[in-house]
């Protein structure tokens, strides 16, 4: 439904009669009716807003929260409409709503996890730090969850207020190759982190493409990049011989409580990090990032 109903949206934007069968296909019987746009509104983005910041209008909140599969599937359908609308519609359209669960901790805690479900776990359809934040922030500070659920939101808004778009990461402490432990450095380099096994062929493949391409190397070597690579475990032999195969330009060890601070949805995960350490690129392919570089040494 949720797919049919945004393409019906998108046609909406050039057919006001369209529209109109967006609003008939827009109800759920279910659970509660969706909200209908005016027709006077035409545009994709300005629809989405309206069906953001007004989709819980008719919904009774005392009663809809007694249907769980129900209340989750209209829950992901308001999730999925916000990558179309305004940024500042869809703060305003969860501060709203949390505003109305966070009275009852036991409401406040399942939307969180729903909000953990669409937006943050490794199923997540539409991944977002930015749209779970606030979820995180009200469930990990709310008294009337228990200590347990607080603490495992609280986890994540560490992770996310940590290595987050634009955020600066803070030194990483870290156990180097020979045991010792060390924080990584902070100063102004641009910086590559990946965290990921280098016994893994994905990984493997990665740390080869990474070493012979030209743009890559010539950064490192004049001192306008460090490349820092982390196993997500505890040091042993083997992975100690098994990252000495890096170049020795590289920085490398193990990171046994990369947990907190990192979420790890692909493998090898990349963060590419500014002269500032500010995060510029996490979550994407490896191959994003030996674009970066070669457009960084066509700047030099």
């Amino acid at each position: 439904m949720r797919q049919y109903f945004l393409a019906m949206l998108a046609a909406a934007a050039l057919s006001p009669a369209i529209g109109a069968s967006a609003q008939n296909a827009a109800k759920r019987p279910e659970l509660f009716p969706y909200p209908q746009p005016p027709e006077g509104i035409t545009l994709l983005r300005e629809r989405c807003n309206f069906l953001v910041y007004h989709f819980w209008d008719r919904a009774d909140l005392k009663k809809v929260f007694d249907r769980p599969e129900g209340l989750n599937a209209a829950f992901g359908d308001w999730i999925s409409f916000m990558p179309y609308c305004a940024a500042d519609t869809a703060h305003m359209a969860i501060r709203s709503f949390l505003k109305d669960v966070s009275k009852d901790g036991k409401k406040l805690l399942r939307a969180a996890h729903m909000a953990e479900n669409w937006t943050y776990s490794d199923t997540a359809a539409i991944v977002s730090d930015e749209l779970y934040q606030p979820f995180a922030a009200a469930a990990a500070t709310s008294k009337k969850i228990p200590a347990a659920e607080r603490e495992h939101f609280a986890r994540h808004l560490r992770r996310i207020n940590t290595t987050s778009l634009g955020q600066t990461m803070p030194a990483l402490p870290y156990t180097a190759t020979d045991g010792t432990a060390r924080l990584l450095e902070t100063d102004s380099v641009s910086s590559m982190i990946v965290i990921a096994d280098p016994d893994d062929t994905d990984a493997t493949t990665a740390a080869i493409r990474f070493s012979i391409d030209p743009a890559t190397r010539s950064l490192v070597e004049s001192g306008d990049l460090r490349i820092a690579w982390f196993y997500p475990g505890e040091l042993t032999e083997a992975k100690a011989e098994a990252l000495a195969k890096l170049p020795d330009t590289w920085t490398k060890g193990v990171m046994p409580e990369m947990d907190e601070y990192f979420t790890i949805r692909i493998r090898p995960a990349i963060y590419l990090l500014d002269e500032n350490q500010r995060i510029i690129l996490k979550d994407r392919p490896y191959t994003m990032a030996l674009q970066v570089f070669n457009v960084m040494v066509s700047q030099q």
